[in-house]
């Protein structure tokens, strides 16, 4: 088995830090769009351009209804307050 010299070592780590960059990069580029109004690259899920303030519209995104969003948050807290007080009801129920 060869030994490998500290330059040639060197190297082989450029090429994989290199590697590395060239496949974040990559990912990054598949979410990026251009601003409608100053065009440069934002990602596709911001909702204002960063460089000129101007709004976007997320892509693949639609904001939930509001109605639908009350009902969830109201279904939540009923969740909760049982879940409440179950732990209540049997913290006094291990104490008795």
């Amino acid at each position: 088995m060869k030994k490998l010299t500290e330059e040639e070592r060197a190297a082989i780590e450029e090429q994989k830090r290199e590697e590395r960059i060239r496949k974040r990069r990559a990912r990054l580029e598949k979410h990026a769009v251009d601003c409608p109004h100053c065009g440069k690259s934002v990602l596709d899920h911001m909702t204002k351009c960063p460089y000129c303030e101007g709004e976007l519209k997320p892509r693949g995104y639609s904001p939930a209804d509001e109605a639908k969003m009350k009902k969830i948050k109201s279904v939540l807290f009923v969740v909760g307050l049982v879940v409440a007080v179950a732990v209540v009801i049997t913290a006094l129920s291990l104490r008795g």
